[in-house]
């Protein structure tokens, strides 16, 4: 038994390139700060602050992240980071999600092919929540579609992930990457697929989880265990007990039933479950047991102190000192021949089952195992307090359960499809047929931060535009930027928040954001321009001076700080900046080497914040506009660094992704910087036609002329 935690660390050598997951709650900040970092590997602990949150960002650049939610289990306020997607799926587009599947993909250091990567899949009852990782009683299960696995445990991780592109209707773009990149590294290692003794199983789905049980069944079940948080609800649940009865293929002879506990002023622990499910089963004659879950398993009190002498004397508490709650969905027939197990999300609701046709979007596993194995399944009832045989009233023996809560969060509009944003535009997908007269969308504007105080961007009032669905893009403006003393909030890129509030008449809402172009958001914004030196630092991340990197090149070998320029032939190449640049090239080489095996970080190698076309543009920007305190770039000086970072982006090598992402994304950078070469060209026709830089020119061989 593991801690849930752990099911996402990586496999030696290898490093997460991507996660897709559902649950019904999401916790941002938990994600953020706990699962995500065993996820990266990340060496500084959340307590760093901003350290911490340097190295998630960082990290983040080369990885894809999207989580899907029920909507009205989303938690305003809590989340940081623009590079994770959470993405609300709500209920007339989805049914109720209440799937708990995580896909995570791993990418084996030093390699760039789909054949050695694992796909790891991660199922269970335990939301992305703190409660259900750190706290409540969960089952979950991780495994691995890696080189050399099992048929069947790969072909269950693969079914997963079919189901997941299917089952969630129409996906944003970043998911739809993430699952042709996963689908790329089945395609790499083909199989046949086996689904004998374990199965994947999504709902929803004709019959839904009774009829996958019945069809794996070898025989009759004499003994049913069921454990769950929430039971069918009403007066008369025997048509959930008769679809039971079909998934054993006939009425067992005994039944057990754990639930959550309740306590009592008295101490007295009794399950929480409806004494009609009970009396369903010993109307027909079924032998039933119920237990509870312990508030306490797995729980440590203090150990005594040894060098307190009067701990004995000090009053015990009456109380327990920690209460784990029971989220734990378990399903177990065992047979004769075989026991049947099932894990998942599936509560032993109507709808957790996939009953009547109307279910949730659930999703689980089911094993067939020998008989002689069923021994082997009590490790997960472990919490379970000592079973009671109900020999009189049912209702003297467990707990009624309490009327089941409603939504708890802001909800989602049902006129509104989605909501994306770039770093200068907000972007919302309405249907017009139910868009009210007019939705009022405001956004904070995250540099108010700046100078201490709660700014927004202006507001926006937006109206259906046509009958069907359709896009309104809105500019961010903030005229509060504009006033003398709020002069600071201009000096910062403008950044959109990470929510965004709509208010019509009769409602409103809190929503989260998926934003396009993450490449583009840097970790961390700067307010002035560095020099050249300080730059391509900033941009290569080149070691401390006189510590060589791997390449063999570091600042120990740059001219002593102080002295004058090298003269180049013809005195037309600046050689100090030059000669730096040219000790950086190699970084940038390996940077382009070292890419993600994702198209997102793909993008931020070769055109995010620290990218050759960054790089390009900062060049360029260094001839047009001279920085106080470093030599005058000369244009000659400027075309030999744009040729030269030209040649290093054509040349370099890149993990192939699918679908010519990899040659479309590597055309986009290469057009970027020749525009800029051209653009310099262009200008400084004088430079352009020098013999010295002619000849060089030539030397390139790729169609780049002096003359213009």
């Amino acid at each position: 038994m593991k801690r849930l935690l752990e099911l996402w660390a990586p496999p030696a050598g290898h490093r997460l390139a991507s996660v897709i997951a559902t649950t019904y709650e999401c916790q941002a900040d938990f994600v953020e700060e706990e699962i995500l970092p065993v996820a990266l590997d990340l060496k500084t602990p959340p307590a760093r602050g901003r350290d911490f949150r340097l190295e998630l960002e960082r990290a983040l650049q080369d990885v894809e992240v999207t989580l899907f939610l029920h909507p009205d289990r989303y938690t305003p306020g809590l989340r940081r980071s623009p590079r994770i997607d959470l993405v609300p799926l709500p209920e007339r587009r989805v049914a109720k999600l209440h799937a708990k599947v995580s896909l995570l993909r791993f990418v084996p250091d030093g390699t760039a092919n789909y054949e050695s990567q694992i796909v790891r899949l991660i199922v269970g009852s335990a939301n992305l929540t703190s409660s259900g990782y750190r706290s409540n009683i969960e089952v979950a299960i991780a495994l691995d579609d890696a080189p050399g696995s099992d048929a069947v445990v790969a072909t269950a991780v693969r079914d997963a992930a079919a189901w997941l592109s299917t089952a969630l209707g129409t996906l944003p773009e970043q998911a739809t990457r993430q699952l042709r990149d996963i689908d790329a590294v089945f395609a790499a290692r083909p199989g046949t697929a086996r689904r004998d003794g374990l199965r994947f199983v999504g709902l929803p789905r004709p019959g839904g989880l009774i009829d996958v049980l019945r069809e794996v069944a070898t025989g009759t079940a004499h003994t049913l265990t069921l454990v769950s948080p929430f039971w069918p609800a009403g007066d008369e649940p025997s048509d959930v007990v008769t679809s039971l009865e079909r998934a054993g293929r006939g009425t067992p002879k005994r039944v057990r039933l754990v639930g959550a506990a309740n306590v009592d002023t008295e101490g007295t622990v009794r399950p929480v479950m409806p004494a009609a499910f009970l009396s369903s089963f010993l109307a027909k004659g079924v032998a039933v047991e119920v237990a509870a879950a312990d508030p306490a398993h797995g729980c440590a009190g203090e150990e005594p102190d040894d060098d307190d002498e009067f701990g004995a004397l000090a009053p015990k508490r009456g109380v327990p000192f920690a209460h784990r709650e029971l989220h734990a969905k378990l399903l177990i027939l065992e047979g004769d021949e075989s026991v049947r197990l099932a894990i998942g999300s599936f509560n032993l609701t109507r709808k957790g089952l996939g009953l009547h046709g109307g279910g949730n979007t659930e999703a689980g596993l089911v094993w067939t195992l020998p008989a002689s194995r069923a021994g082997a399944l009590n490790e997960l009832l472990s919490y379970a307090t000592t079973w009671r045989k109900v020999t009189e009233s049912p209702e003297a023996f467990v707990v009624p359960p309490p009327p089941m809560d409603g939504a708890t969060g802001g909800g989602w509009p049902d006129f509104l499809l989605a909501v994306s944003a770039t770093r200068g535009l907000l972007r919302l997908d309405g249907d017009g047929r139910t868009w009210p007269a007019t939705v009022t969308v405001r956004m904070r504007d995250i540099r108010g931060r700046l100078v201490g105080e709660e700014r927004w961007f202006d507001d926006w009032r937006v109206s259906a535009l046509g009958e069907d669905t359709f896009t309104a893009e809105l500019p961010l403006v903030a005229s509060w930027t504009s006033a003398p003393e709020m002069n600071l909030g201009e000096r910062y890129p403008m950044l959109p928040d990470l929510e965004v509030h709509l208010a019509w008449d009769g409602g409103e809402a809190i929503v989260p954001v998926v934003f396009d172009e993450k490449h583009l958001f840097p970790v961390a914004e700067r307010a002035t321009r560095e020099d050249e030196r300080a730059l391509i630092d900033w941009f290569l991340g080149l070691r401390p001076e006189l510590d060589s990197d791997a390449d063999g090149f570091g600042h120990g070998i740059d001219p002593v700080e102080g002295a004058p320029p090298e003269r180049g032939t013809g005195n037309d190449i600046l050689s100090y900046l030059v000669r730096d640049f040219v000790h950086a090239l190699p970084g940038v080489r390996a940077g382009l080497t070292e890419a993600s095996m994702t198209e997102t970080g793909l993008r931020t190698a070769l055109l995010g914040t620290r990218s050759p076309v960054a790089l390009a543009r900062e060049i360029v920007e260094g001839l047009r506009k001279p920085r106080q305190g470093t030599p005058r770039k000369t244009a000659v000086a400027t075309i030999f660094e744009l040729v030269e970072l030209l040649r290093v982006v054509e040349d370099a090598v890149l993990p192939e992704l699918p679908e010519g992402a990899t040659p479309r994304i590597r055309l986009v950078a290469v057009t970027e910087i020749r525009s800029k070469l051209t653009e310099v060209l262009t200008n400084h026709p004088a430079a352009a036609t020098s013999p010295m830089l002619r000849g060089f020119l030539l030397t390139f061989g790729g169609g780049i002329h002096a003359a213009t």
